[in-house]
């Protein structure tokens, strides 16, 4: 019996090292996107535009947004901590610690692109950034290592008001984007977007890396349970 649960344990553990460079990945993709999004001037998701107008609350330059998203975080974080502390794992941190450098590399990765920031390009840079927040969040999902700072808050209000996850979720995202709005984030049809396909997008994206990469690697999540 023991080592049945030895044999279990170990291959938990090799599982978990082997998706922590792959949710990495996903975190850095999410890092980029927030930054393209960011320089196009089109607007951003719900969350993203809280952190943009943190950011211009505090007087910071556009290319500070990860030194924000870093604070931003790391309040979330303490938040839960305090009130849901069963929703803090290593994915939390492995989500929220790294972003603000990945959010930087964004902006440095745009940069050596040179797109033109005609309107032609700055449409051409929003959609480059939502693919890769899209795809990034979609990966760190499928990985299955624990939640983000956003979600975790959004756990603690599900729990607050005895209702569904996606219940929860509109709430916060209503609350992040009046706050973010009235701090002065920016908003625009790249908002509207997120707000209408952001979901069913990375639901699909999940459900294929899990399928088609993660099963394939013995990591998915059929092939841990």
């Amino acid at each position: 019996m023991e080592n049945i649960i030895s044999k279990m344990s170990n291959k938990s553990y090799e599982s978990l090292l082997g998706k922590i460079p792959i949710a990495l990945v996903g975190v850095a993709l999410v890092g980029f996107g927030l930054a393209f999004n960011s320089t196009a001037g089109l607007g951003n998701d719900a969350v993203a535009v809280l952190y943009d107008g943190v950011r211009n609350t505090l007087g910071l330059q556009a290319d500070k947004l990860g030194l924000v998203t870093n604070l931003v975080n790391f309040i979330l974080i303490t938040v839960v901590f305090f009130l849901g502390r069963k929703y803090i794992n290593i994915g939390t941190f492995i989500y929220a610690l790294p972003m603000g450098n990945f959010v930087n590399i964004g902006f440095k990765l745009y940069e050596i692109l040179n797109i033109p920031s005609t309107l032609g390009g700055r449409i051409l840079t929003s959609f480059c950034g939502c693919s890769m927040l899209f795809l990034g969040i979609g990966i760190f999902i499928a990985v299955d290592i624990g939640m983000d700072p956003c979600t975790g808050v959004i756990m603690l209000v599900r729990d607050k008001i005895k209702g569904q996850y996606k219940t929860a979720k509109i709430i916060c995202d209503i609350i992040s984007l009046a706050l973010g709005f009235s701090f002065g984030g920016k908003v625009g049809v790249v908002t509207v977007i997120a707000a209408l396909i952001a979901g069913p997008a990375i639901q699909k994206i999940s459900e294929v890396f899990n399928n088609k990469v993660l099963r394939k690697m013995n990591l998915g999540k059929l092939a841990v349970d």
